[in-house]
């Protein structure tokens, strides 16, 4: 995976990025919701929209994250 966008579903982060596991997990951004529309199913930019975080924000901390 290239560079995270708003547009990644939040399941790609994590296919990709396993080691992102835990600081999505205390975004809420990472939990075991069931069903066909679940948060791991949403893109980055709807996720982070229903929790309240300031998207870009977000996108650079995931992008520094993976560059380290």
């Amino acid at each position: 995976m290239q560079k995270i966008t708003a547009s990644t579903k939040v399941c790609e982060v994590l296919n990709e990025h396993p080691e992102l596991i835990d600081y999505l997990m205390e975004l809420r951004l990472c939990r075991a919701d069931t069903g066909p529309d679940n948060i791991m199913s949403w893109e980055l930019s709807r996720a982070a929209a229903e929790e309240g975080l300031n998207l870009q924000s977000l996108l650079l901390e995931l992008n520094k994250r993976i560059q380290e």
